[in-house]
């Protein structure tokens, strides 16, 4: 998935794979196989900093669910509780600077994406479970 044109974008390939897993389509499917891979080559890294990306990621991966889910949310959550500020005025939110899009969206947006991100398998059960708790 691709934003202006078919080149793949990790943010863009992320969200184009939690949309195709809304309309249905199963982590079986070539498609989503195909994204998870390309997702697992684009793993989280601390010095690039991208929280919408991250958080398509986390949406996307819980819901395919499997080994690389395991790896993303474990590199996910150590990034993000270790670059969570912890004093002063800004104590408990993450700071968007070094982000891609931190200076359009800014300290409240980086802090809802980074929470939201934290909490993924508090807020959805994954779509393709037979039964809670099952995949």
């Amino acid at each position: 998935y691709g934003y202006e044109n078919k080149s793949p974008k990790p943010p863009m390939v992320a969200e184009g794979m939690f949309c195709q897993q809304l309309l249905g389509i199963p982590p079986s499917d070539r498609k989503m196989k195909e994204s998870a891979k390309y997702l697992s080559a684009h793993l989280p890294n601390a010095r690039q900093k991208d929280y919408y990306y991250w958080y398509y990621g986390c949406l996307s991966l819980y819901q395919h669910q499997g080994p690389i889910w395991k790896e993303w949310n474990e590199r996910m959550r150590e990034i993000l509780i270790n670059s969570q500020d912890r004093g002063g005025k800004d104590g408990g939110s993450w700071n968007p600077n070094g982000d891609a899009h931190g200076n359009r969206m800014g300290r409240i947006v980086s802090t809802a994406l980074s929470t939201l991100s934290l909490e993924v398998y508090y807020r959805y059960l994954p779509m393709y479970s037979t039964e809670y708790g099952k995949n």
